[in-house]
C-alpha cells in the first residue's frame, strides 16, 4: 500500500470515529449551509462561529434572502466575528449567484472560483463535500498535518509552498471514494488531534509513519515566513449624548471597518472632555488599536452623524470594541 493510501485511510477512519456533530454536517449536505459555514469559520474557531451560523441562517435561510438583505442588518448579525469583508463578499457572492447561476451554487470547483469571496480553499470544500469532486482542501490545519506527516519544510505562506501543498493535498485525495469525508477528516484531525501545540502523538494513528514524529521535528513544522512587526495606533472617539440618544456615524468604504458604525473620531484627546473608561485595546492581525472614549459636546465633533437610542444602536453593524462600549458603558 502506498504512503498516500495509508495516510488517507487513517484520516478517514479517524473522522468516522471522532467527527464532531456540527449543524452544517448533514447526510445530504446543503451547499448554501456549507458555504456559509466555511466563510464564518475563516479566522474563527468552531465554538465561536457556530452561534453566528445559526442566527445568520435563521435570518437569511436562502441564497436569495441573503442577496436581497439590507447590508446593515447583515453586518449587525456579524458583529463580533471581525473581518467584516467576509460578510460583504458573502452577500456579493449571493447576488452574483442569483444573476449568473440561476440562484444555485455551481457544482464544479472551477465554476465556484468565479464567485465573489470564494477562493481555492472554500471552492474545494464545497465541491468535495457537496458534489464529491476530488480537490484537496488546504487550510491551516491541513498545512500542519501534511507538513508534519510528509516532512515538508517549504514555508506554507510562500508562493512555492502554496503550490506544493495544494499538489500534495490533491494527490492524497485521489484514492478516496468519498472526497467530502476525507477533506473534512483531515481538517478535523488537524483541529482536534495534530494541534499546533502539544499534539497527541502518543495515541496518533499516523505516528509510525509520520516524518515529524520520527525525526523529532513536530515543534518545528510547519514552517511559516515571519510577518512584519505589528504596529500600534491610538484612536479617540467623541461620545455625544442627547435625550438618551448617542451620535454615531457610518464609515466609508476605504477602511478596516468599512460600512460599520462608530462614534465620531476626534483628532486627538480633547481639551474639554471626560474620559469615560480606561483606553481599550483592540487587536487586529496587523496592528493594535488603543481606543479612548470621551464625553464631549456636540460642537467637538464634525462630519455626518445621526443620533440613535441604545436599542437602535445595538441593531447596527459595529466593530466589536464599539459594540462592547455601547452595550456595557452607555
Amino acid at each position: 500500500m502506498s504512503r498516500f493510501n495509508t495516510f488517507r485511510i487513517s484520516i478517514e477512519e479517524y473522522y468516522r470515529a471522532h467527527k464532531r456533530d456540527l449543524p452544517w454536517r448533514k447526510v445530504v449536505p446543503v451547499p448554501y449551509e456549507v458555504w456559509l459555514s466555511e466563510i464564518i469559520l475563516q479566522q474563527t474557531r468552531v465554538a465561536q462561529g457556530t452561534p453566528y451560523f445559526h442566527k445568520i441562517l435563521e435570518a437569511f435561510p436562502t441564497i436569495e434572502s441573503l442577496a436581497l438583505a439590507d447590508e446593515d442588518t447583515l453586518l449587525a448579525l456579524w458583529t463580533g466575528l471581525g473581518y467584516y469583508n467576509r460578510a460583504r463578499n458573502l452577500q456579493k457572492g449571493a447576488r452574483q449567484i442569483l444573476t449568473e447561476f440561476n440562484g444555485q451554487l455551481p457544482e464544479q470547483y472551477d465554476e465556484l472560483l468565479k464567485i465573489q469571496g470564494i477562493g481555492p480553499y472554500t471552492a474545494a470544500a464545497i465541491a468535495s463535500i457537496c458534489f464529491q469532486e476530488k480537490i484537496g482542501v488546504v487550510d491551516g490545519n491541513v498545512y500542519r498535518v501534511l507538513s508534519r506527516y510528509f516532512g515538508i519544510s517549504t514555508p506554507t505562506n510562500s508562493t512555492s509552498g502554496l503550490k506544493e501543498f495544494q499538489a500534495l493535498a490533491n494527490e492524497c485525495i485521489q484514492g478516496t471514494e468519498n472526497p467530502g469525508m476525507y477533506n473534512q477528516g483531515i481538517m478535523e484531525f488537524g483541529a482536534l488531534h495534530c494541534t499546533p501545540k502539544s499534539p497527541n502523538c502518543m495515541y496518533c494513528p499516523l505516528s509510525n509513519s509520520c516524518h515529524a514524529h520520527n525525526t523529532g521535528t513536530v515543534t518545528t513544522l510547519p514552517v511559516k515566513l515571519k510577518k512584519g512587526k505589528k504596529t500600534k495606533e491610538t484612536l479617540h472617539f467623541g461620545v455625544v449624548q442627547n435625550k438618551n440618544k448617542v451620535a454615531l456615524r457610518k464609515r466609508g468604504t476605504d477602511s478596516i471597518w468599512a460600512g460599520l458604525y462608530e462614534f465620531p473620531q476626534l483628532d486627538g484627546a480633547p481639551e474639554y472632555g471626560q474620559l469615560l473608561a480606561e483606553p481599550m485595546l483592540h487587536k487586529l492581525s496587523h496592528k493594535d488599536l488603543y481606543c479612548s472614549f470621551w464625553a464631549v459636546a456636540e460642537a467637538e465633533i464634525s462630519g455626518d452623524y445621526n443620533f440613535y437610542s441604545k436599542a437602535e444602536a445595538q441593531e447596527l453593524g459595529m466593530p466589536i470594541i464599539i459594540a462592547d462600549f455601547v452595550t456595557n458603558k452607555l
